[in-house]
């Protein structure tokens, strides 16, 4: 997943297919920050399986929440408090770590995270397939949806996504209920993989022993997905669509499905007994930007973003530079690559060192 974030945020110049989609649809560049949010629900899910630190929590949501504001200051360009976005990516993310983090004081067991991932699921389908009623011809549109009447009320435009011209916002309240599907969903992972795991430790079994649990739980998801977007048809609604901008329970599940899967792949080749000295090698990278996530996630985002700001010569760092560097002519390709590489080897340095950036 990080490998994918810092190749697109490298692209110098984004085609209209990967950059996000306008509405009702998903582009690939779409599926990056809810893989995290499935991701790391699985990772809270491990490291809260043994119980929930307050203080510690509390922390993280305060420098997450603080980091956030930062990030918006330094991406706009912009320190006007009239205008300061409150919502946000990071935001959204300290959100997902204290609900998740409190809602272990509730489960910790994969049936009771399987449990919560379906009430979100389904509060957010209601609340979804409820406003589009109000909507014309029963169609959720940038004029009409609950994030745009919602957030707006809450934070008033001045505040959220583009200045409230958006009609809605990505990372408003409204999304982050979808937020808490595919986080939740993750934690379903994260709680199985150790059910299993616990069990394969008491019988003497492989890791093999996940993959039938692991199938199961994905295909669940994908049930799901299929069942709450034709589920307001049986009252005469229309389809809720798969779509990334209110983050759509069927879209939050279906992703879930196929990031459950490359878990188990990876969990396969990586954590068997007996791993051969070359795949963990080939693994080494990216167990350390995996490590250094956070840093790699946003910080790549915040480095392309200060590279693509026109200096007062007119002239664009990041064209620049990646001009300066192209190997034969391959201006694109060179650049994403020396990016990689960039990021490849901070957080192996930082891995070797066993530095972290976490909340």
């Amino acid at each position: 997943m990080l490998v994918c974030s810092v190749a697109m945020n490298s692209l110098l110049v984004t085609p209209e297919w990967l950059d996000h989609a306008p509405w009702a649809s998903v582009h690939p560049i779409d599926l990056v920050f809810p893989v995290f949010v499935t991701l790391s629900g699985c990772g809270l899910g491990f490291a809260l399986g043994r119980g929930v630190g307050f203080g510690e929590l509390a922390r993280r949501t305060a420098v997450l929440l603080a980091a956030g504001l930062l990030y918006n200051a330094i991406v706009s360009a912009s320190w006007n408090l009239d205008t300061w976005r409150v919502t946000g990516v990071l935001q959204t993310y300290a959100m997902v770590v204290v609900v998740i983090g409190l809602l272990h004081l509730l489960t910790r067991g994969w049936r009771g995270w399987a449990a919560i991932t379906g009430l979100f699921a389904v509060a957010h389908t209601v609340l979804l397939a409820g406003w589009a009623e109000r909507c014309v011809g029963g169609v959720l549109t940038r004029e009409c949806n609950p994030s745009g009447a919602i957030d707006t009320l809450v934070f008033t435009a001045d505040h959220i996504y583009q200045l409230g011209a958006g009609g809605h916002d990505p990372e408003g309240l409204v999304a982050l209920l979808g937020t808490l599907v595919s986080a939740s969903a993750g934690a379903t992972v994260g709680h199985l993989l150790l059910s299993v795991r616990r069990r394969a430790l008491a019988r003497s079994a492989g890791v093999g022993a996940a993959v039938l649990p692991l199938v199961a739980l994905a295909a669940a998801f994908l049930a799901a997905a299929f069942v709450l977007t034709w589920a307001p048809t049986l009252v005469g609604a229309r389809p809720v669509p798969m779509m990334k901008r209110l983050w759509s329970p069927p879209f939050a599940l279906a992703l879930a499905a196929a990031t459950t899967i490359a878990l188990l792949l990876g969990h396969l080749l990586v954590d068997r007994a007996g791993t051969g000295r070359v795949l963990r090698g080939l693994s080494y990278p990216i167990l350390a930007l995996g490590r250094n996530s956070l840093l790699v996630y946003f910080g790549s985002h915040v480095l392309m973003g200060l590279l693509s700001r026109p200096l007062p010569d007119g002239t664009v760092p990041a064209e620049t530079i990646a001009a300066t560097i192209a190997v034969a002519g391959h201006v694109q390709a060179t650049w994403t690559a020396a990016l990689l590489l960039f990021w490849i080897l901070l957080t192996s340095l930082l891995h070797r060192h066993r530095l972290y950036l976490r909340p």
